[in-house]
């Protein structure tokens, strides 16, 4: 039978249906597409199932949101217990869980020390950019290539300018993956786009306009940029130079935050930054965002000199569900992050022995919680530079090709994503069609 004579499936006639009353996916950041459409019925622990029944090992895991897998029973039990004995709230009436949850993030955050919630790690990014200038008094604000802090136009997108005509802004080309028609030209002042781990850099720039920039945000690992780790001495020098300037440090912990471990990626690494974003795995993938920091600078919201507003902020599902993901993986002073590094040891050590018995060329590096497995040679990367323009990208898609029509699901740029809920048992599987789609390329 040919492709033009078979028979439809669930899922295509579902995305059929779905183009003719929807513009696009949720999320159309390029690159993150599937190779056919699927939609998903249901999921168990790492496991998910489409409309035409086909199962799928996920290492996408809601774009790292979801830390817990899928049906988590002693989660999904304690969210409705605290559910069931609330009524419906808005964000102009205080719900009891946002202190409790305040508590369990102060204690466990080292930024910590007040905290407000928003829906979004988009608005929470946001929210620091106006507490930051507000406390300054200053406007620009410094970010780096490969780190992502959402899609409104002041952080979406552009490229560092490698000879500047006066302060670096960023660069927006036609063949920026990251653009956007309609975006707010203006918007591109805003920012100083640099190169991450180049601390050279950053002191020339702060050399010139530091007295001009209120913020500077990253990530403290680049999990979006390839699981890249600061350089030794690197952060450090970073806080120094913040608090020799008088800028407002923020690590973007959306991605790492109560995924890398209990304390964040600012824990790990042991610098403290001013402010922090939260999202994503904060509630196991269920929708809430957090600005915790320094109380002098958080104070700005309590007498409104700062506003921050929106109708679900603090919203009863997700502070319970945040609530009972904290709760659970605070247990046994955090074992579910011993044990799912344990799991994720697993797999790296299992890609790197395929790798190599194949004789393929593999960046294969990881964090906690995400890694990157990706057709490129090198043995580490310190920058998304430094991998991006050398790897084979062809090979790369293809790879993640044959493991999605194989019932493995991964994303874009080889990066996948751990759950608590993924087992040995699922490793071995995945380790298993992995070495078929090696041994096929």
């Amino acid at each position: 039978m040919t492709a033009a004579t078979r028979s439809m499936s669930t899922s295509e006639r579902l995305a059929g249906r779905a183009l003719e009353v929807m513009p696009g996916p949720h999320s159309n950041l390029p690159g993150y597409e599937l190779f056919r459409p699927i939609w998903i019925e249901r999921g168990e622990g790492a496991h998910l199932w489409d409309a035409d029944g086909n199962e799928y090992l996920d290492y996408m895991c809601g774009l790292g949101a979801g830390t817990m897998g899928y049906g988590n029973r002693a989660v999904l039990d304690a969210v409705h217990a605290q559910l069931d004995r609330l009524p419906y709230l808005d964000a102009a009436r205080r719900n009891p869980g946002e202190i409790a949850l305040a508590e369990k993030i102060i204690q466990h955050i080292p930024s910590a020390e007040k905290v407000r919630y928003l829906l979004s790690g988009t608005e929470a990014v946001q929210l620091v950019l106006r507490l930051a200038r507000a406390y300054t008094g200053r406007n620009l604000f410094i970010r780096f290539d490969g780190h992502y802090h959402g899609w409104v136009d002041n952080v979406f997108g552009g490229g560092v300018d490698p000879n500047p005509d006066g302060p670096p802004h960023a660069l927006y080309l036609d063949d920026d993956l990251f653009s956007s028609k309609g975006r707010d030209v203006a918007s591109e002042k805003q920012s100083l786009k640099l190169p991450w781990n180049d601390i050279e850099v950053l002191e020339r720039t702060l050399e010139r306009y530091g007295d001009q920039v209120a913020l500077i945000i990253m990530e403290a690992i680049n999990a979006n940029g390839g699981s890249c780790y600061p350089k030794p001495g690197y952060l450090e020098r970073v806080r120094e130079l913040c608090d020799e300037y008088g800028i407002v440090l923020c690590f973007d912990e959306i991605i790492t935050g109560f995924r890398v471990g209990l304390n964040g990626a600012q824990g790990l690494l042991g610098i403290t930054p001013d402010l922090t974003t939260l999202g994503k795995g904060v509630a196991g993938g269920t929708p809430i965002s957090v600005v915790a920091g320094k109380a002098e600078i958080m104070d700005l919201c309590a007498d409104r000199k700062v506003v921050g507003a929106g109708t679900f902020n603090g919203y009863p599902l997700g502070v319970a569900a945040a609530l009972a993901t904290i709760s659970y993986v605070e247990r046994d002073d955090g074992a579910f992050f011993r044990n799912m590094a344990a799991v994720q040891a697993r797999l790296v050590a299992g890609q790197r022995e395929i790798a190599a018995r194949r004789g393929l060329r593999m960046l294969i590096q990881d964090c906690p919680g995400v890694m990157m497995f990706y057709p490129a040679d090198l043995d580490r990367a310190w920058t998304i530079g430094e991998w991006y323009t050398i790897a084979d990208h062809a090979k790369g898609e293809r790879i993640r090709s044959l493991l999605f029509e194989r019932g493995v699901l991964t994303l874009f740029r080889g990066r996948w994503f751990f759950s608590g809920a993924h087992t040995n048992e699922d490793i071995d599987r995945t380790l298993e069609i992995l070495d078929g789609v090696m041994a096929d390329l």
